[in-house]
């Protein structure tokens, strides 16, 4: 069997949002914790947006009103409500740039790229000193790979405050697609002198250490865990470093912490199978973990061939006919699931 289709190689992080804030790390500290935050949070603001509300039908054409209640609204996650006080705001007042950096925010996160594009050029024209609607501007440009566009609005906002972490991050995440490492490390390291709390900073640098087989990347993914131990991102990276190395002692304590803050997390749940499967021929203990992979996920192909693969080995072939049988059902071009499929089946005849 080809360790290939085993191992979930790609570490998590990636550039899913260099300089706009939505994301969804908080999600899994809230399920540890047991504590409904988002609840919380309508609480609070639910009657901040009443009062403008109130305030709006009392005066229509005031743009403040609208603004802020935009910004609730995008807190509440209510993406629409926010964009439609948004629109309504620069209708309203077409001459400050934050209203249409909101507008932009707002237009980024419904897929509108070209309007977000238009009204973050719109701000810029507004107020040339925008550092962060230049770096917003940066990432669409990232987005669609233009890259050269992108590292010249980089380097205009640094003109403006040479301190800015985000921008070098930046230009380290250009670097990184346009394969320059070198300038890529440059940049992170810059981005943590400058932010010595940058969590992501630290995760793509201990990333790039990993490529190459460093141990220097433990020292980054460390130093991420440090600044965001609810985060699952540098458990599940470390571990596929120690992973890679065949170090599987310790790949197993980092998918172990990360299972204390996300108990459901399917690649880390598959992994301890897989260590299990690999370094000790336990395969009762793989079966335990690849079934907890496939309760997160019941869709999960890889789960399903592992588990019938355990299976087969353990002779055990009704059972691995039927994890097998699902898997090719699942994804029918995948060859060595077809072959054990045959395997276990005709050992049942």
């Amino acid at each position: 069997m080809s360790l290939g289709f085993w191992i979930k190689f790609t570490g998590i992080a990636g550039v899913l949002s260099l300089c706009f804030s939505c994301n969804n790390r908080s999600a899994s500290v809230q399920q540890q914790h047991g504590k409904d935050t988002s609840r919380v949070a309508a609480d609070t603001i639910s009657p901040k947006v009443a009062a403008l509300t109130s305030r709006i039908a009392s005066n229509p054409t005031d743009a403040d009103a609208y603004w802020n209640r935009g910004k609730l609204e995008m807190l509440q996650k209510n993406v629409q409500a926010a964009f439609n006080d948004f629109s309504r705001t620069v209708k309203i007042d077409s001459t400050k740039d934050s209203y249409y950096s909101s507008l932009a925010d707002v237009d980024f996160v419904m897929g509108h790229t070209r309007e977000s594009k238009a009204a973050f050029e719109k701000c810029i024209a507004l107020n040339p000193a925008n550092t962060d609607a230049l770096l917003k501007l940066g990432e669409i440009y990232f987005y669609v790979k233009k890259y050269k566009e992108s590292i010249e609005l980089a380097d205009k906002a640094l003109k403006i405050n040479a301190h800015l972490a985000k921008a070098y991050f930046m230009k380290a995440m250009i670097f990184v697609e346009v394969h320059d490492t070198t300038k890529a490390m440059s940049s992170l390291q810059t981005a943590i002198e400058q932010n010595s709390g940058y969590f992501d900073a630290y995760i793509q640098l201990g990333l790039i250490y990993s490529r190459k087989g460093n141990a220097h990347a433990v020292d980054y993914f460390n130093s991420a865990e440090n600044i965001n131990p609810n985060s699952i991102e540098p458990y599940y990276d470390k571990g596929m470093f120690y992973q890679a190395a065949g170090d599987y002692d310790n790949a197993i304590k980092s998918y172990t912490q990360l299972l204390q803050v996300d108990s459901t997390y399917k690649f880390a749940l598959y992994n301890m199978g897989f260590i299990s499967y690999i370094n000790n021929k336990d395969y009762k203990r793989a079966i335990y973990y690849f079934s907890k992979a496939l309760h997160s996920d019941s869709t999960y192909t890889m789960a399903y061939f592992a588990r019938g693969t355990c299976y087969k080995e353990m002779n055990d072939f009704k059972d691995a006919q039927a994890d097998l049988a699902i898997a090719v059902r699942q994804k029918p071009d995948f060859q060595e699931a077809q072959d054990s499929y045959k395997e276990v089946k005709a050992k049942l005849k």
